[in-house]
């Protein structure tokens, strides 16, 4: 017998349900009879089908089982976690065949499967007119918890031992710098438009592994960095989601080796070809970023996808992390690359040390 969910007992969970209703993908809500409980809206579009066509209807009376839905549900099922696809073809008795990104997980807390549909995106600029209420409102239901964030924080500074006071500071500086990207995000400025400004790249890369070194205990991190590197013209902020990203990414690929490492050095570069829009430049100077692991390394078979949008090789992974990172090193003006075999998988994020105006 399915239990009801009681709403109460569940913090935002209203909120977030209304939330759901006008996010700018597809959303259904399926339990482990495989029968649809929600739908939302774009879920709705999507389908062909209303709330009576879909809510209360088993997953095999929407979708064709020869339909690419199936296998998913299979995986999940199998103890994969979270997992996901680009492209899947997927068509039903009432669903002309179209081609979407998928992501499925499984939720412990309502018992229900998540399941993300959302057509690719056939260019660059989006119609960001349902995106840009959808991003307003969720960066408001995050930025209340991050504001308790924050402020515990500052209240443990004054009464905590010397040697906590820097990662508390940390916290709050991280708790700050997330306040901004969502900022920035509930104004539909995404990662294409940078803010540039001076910065030195070693404070950005000291503050995310100081961050790191204390959620990844177990790995050991190495550092070479070049004192001798100008400061660079950059979104500060955009750039250290990148560099957390990759180094985040770094130290969870080392947990598979015995002795668990990641190395972070930076050096001057020169005769780089670096993309622009239309063709390619020569820049006579740029710097690089390089973040090396010693995991198990990227399987070939797969290598040429690991920037793709949804693609994950990790049950909880959401395969955002590392297109994120190319859409940033790309506004940049710089490049993102990589180069991978079993115990060494390096990174190299290569920016500009001059920038074009115009």
């Amino acid at each position: 017998m399915t239990k009801t969910l009681d709403r109460s007992s569940i913090p935002h969970l209203e909120s977030l349900a209304l939330l759901a209703q006008d996010a700018p993908v597809g959303l259904l809500q399926i339990d482990q009879t495989m029968t649809i409980r929600s739908a939302n809206a774009q879920a709705q579009d999507l389908l062909s089908g209303g709330l009576e066509r879909l809510v209360g209807r088993q997953l095999g009376d929407v979708f064709f089982h020869d339909s690419d839905v199936f296998p998913l549900f299979d995986k999940a099922l199998n103890g994969s976690g979270e997992v996901g696809a680009s492209g899947l073809t997927i068509s039903g008795p009432m669903i002309e065949p179209i081609r979407v990104n998928a992501r499925l997980n499984f939720d412990q807390t309502t018992k229900l499967f998540n399941f993300v549909l959302a057509r690719p995106a056939k260019g660059s600029q989006q119609d960001p007119s349902g995106l840009a209420t959808f991003a307003r409102m969720l960066g408001h239901e995050i930025k209340n918890p991050l504001g308790g964030i924050s402020g515990a924080a500052q209240l443990m500074e004054r009464s905590c031992q010397p040697e906590q006071a820097e990662l508390l500071a940390l916290i709050r500086n991280e708790a700050h710098r997330i306040s901004r990207l969502i900022d920035r995000f509930s104004a539909f400025e995404l990662y294409h438009a940078p803010r540039f400004s001076p910065l030195n790249i070693h404070e950005i890369l000291e503050d995310v592994l100081m961050m790191q070194m204390a959620s990844s205990p177990n790995v050991v991190f190495k550092k070479s960095f070049d004192p001798s590197l100008p400061e660079i013209h950059a979104d500060r902020d955009h750039i250290h989601e990148a560099i957390l990203n990759l180094i985040k990414n770094a130290a969870e690929a080392t947990g598979s080796s015995d002795a668990p490492e990641v190395k972070v050095s930076t050096s001057y570069q020169t005769g780089i070809r670096l993309p622009r829009p239309g063709n390619e430049r020569r820049l006579t100077s740029a710097l690089r970023i390089r973040i090396r692991d010693n995991g198990a390394g990227i399987s070939h078979a797969i290598q040429d996808q690991v920037f793709k949008p949804f693609f994950s090789t990790k049950s909880s992974g959401s395969g955002i992390g590392l297109s994120v990172c190319q859409d940033i090193a790309h506004a940049h003006g710089g490049r993102l690359s990589f180069t991978s075999h079993p115990g060494r998988t390096q990174f190299d994020l290569m920016l500009p040390l001059t920038r074009e105006r115009g």
